[in-house]
């Protein structure tokens, strides 16, 4: 039996059935498993099911009580950059972890690339200063016919206004960033020495 204090007031009653706050859940994941309480937090916040301000609150009334997990959500939090975005997917998340774990910045997520005023391209994340767009293709969007044809004639299209593009796949993260995150290195450092 495990009892506590924060429970109280992050516990409400829906259809007869107690539940616990978003941040409460939140704080139980980060004590359990990091890498996916930072998935759960982004969506979190995508969904507005908290927000940063509440959360911070929350960290800082659950934190001098030492609460397991609570340094782990208050760096989530202190990382977080609410300028760079949102990754929209678990899968882009884990992305941003294994730039992290490779020692590159957080690319601004969901980025929306325009040329003479005109869309060009919404991107899963990019490096904008750097003329660096990333993509995470899953098996799931971007396989078959139509999808090819798609993701080529974006590719093309980003290539013509000087942008360059690394794709990543679910095998590429299953390799700690595989040959796309080498590619990405080379092209970040090459980019920023440049300017």
């Amino acid at each position: 039996m495990h009892e506590t204090k924060l429970l109280r007031p992050e516990v409400t009653t829906i259809d007869g059935i107690p539940v616990a706050s978003v941040e409460l859940t939140l704080l139980g994941l980060a004590g359990l498993m990091p890498h996916v309480a930072e998935m759960a937090l982004d969506r979190a916040l995508r969904l507005d099911l908290t927000t940063s301000r509440r959360l911070g609150a929350f960290v800082s009334a659950a934190g001098a009580s030492g609460r397991n997990g609570i340094g782990v959500l208050r760096q989530l939090l202190d990382d977080h950059d609410p300028l760079a975005g949102m990754s929209e997917s678990a899968m882009e998340t884990k992305l941003k972890q294994e730039l992290r774990r490779q020692g590159l910045p957080t690319p601004v997520f969901q980025y929306v690339i325009r040329h003479r005023g005109r869309f060009v391209a919404r991107v899963d994340a990019a490096f904008p200063e750097l003329r660096i767009a990333i993509e995470y293709d899953s098996y799931e969007h971007h396989t078959g016919k139509l999808a090819l044809v798609r993701d080529s004639d974006r590719r093309n299209r980003l290539l013509q206004i000087r942008w360059q593009q690394v794709t990543f796949t679910a095998a590429d993260l299953a390799r700690h960033g595989g040959p796309a995150i080498e590619t990405l290195r080379a092209l970040h450092s090459g980019a920023a020495r440049a300017s």
